[in-house]
């Protein structure tokens, strides 16, 4: 198959285009264990994250960009698009993302940017998707308005994520779990309120549900899962 030059890339333009490598960067140990791992960590509570990829991932139609999109786990969900654009911003991801998406049956265009700056015009995609991903980012209010950003009228930016407790007992024993579970995570954050985040967008309609994500121990997770429309 014809190959097309794309930066320091060889990829096939029909599944792949204009993947933009991030910075040469010093190599770190702690985000290149995590992306190695994440998918076999992943697998142990995947039974019961699927339900909730098909109710968002499963969902998106048309253009759709999904922001920090990892090693790709709701790709297999996106049979409604015509378009995928995945955007991830870390290396280590990217090349665990790159061979499924390049073996994927739609085209799929990957970009290196990050939720906080997106390199798109202004109504560009009928669905925006966000999976258990702004628990990461470095801004959450500029990834959620950027993501709505680039809705277009109608559009829909569906989400599901893990949020803070509303319990006292629950925000500390989150306070008390944070800098550890950011260390072994390599970023996540277990106390953000991202339900204000998604309120204070301009959206036209919201449908948002909160549940208790069980691990199986005795311990539960908030999760919040829905959309808003533009």
């Amino acid at each position: 198959m014809k190959l097309k030059q794309y930066g320091i890339y060889r990829l096939e333009d029909v599944t792949i285009k204009n993947f933009k490598k991030p910075p040469d960067e010093k190599f770190i140990l702690s985000k290149w264990l995590f992306a190695e791992w994440y998918d076999l960590l992943n697998s142990v509570v995947e039974p019961k994250v699927v339900p909730h990829r098909k109710l968002t991932a499963g969902m998106c139609s048309g253009s759709v960009l999904e922001i920090g999109a990892g090693t790709g786990a709701n790709l297999e969900y996106l049979n409604r698009a015509n378009k995928i654009t995945l955007s991830e911003p870390d290396k280590y991801m990217q090349r665990k993302l790159e061979p499924l998406a390049s073996t994927y049956s739609k085209p799929v265009e990957l970009i290196g940017n990050s939720g906080e700056s997106l390199p798109f015009r202004d109504n560009s995609f009928d669905s925006v998707l966000t999976t258990l991903v702004l628990c990461m980012v470095q801004d959450v209010d500029k990834v959620t308005k950027e993501a709505f950003r680039v809705l277009k009228p109608g559009g829909r930016y569906y989400f599901y994520e893990h949020v803070v407790a509303e319990k006292f007992t629950g925000r500390l024993l989150q306070k008390i779990l944070d800098p550890v579970w950011k260390w072994g995570t390599t970023g996540c954050h277990l106390q953000r309120d991202l339900i204000k985040s998604i309120k204070n967008l301009p959206y036209s309609k919201l449908c948002l549900s909160k549940f208790q994500f069980s691990l199986g121990i005795p311990i539960v997770i908030p999760n919040i899962i829905g959309y808003v429309e533009k």
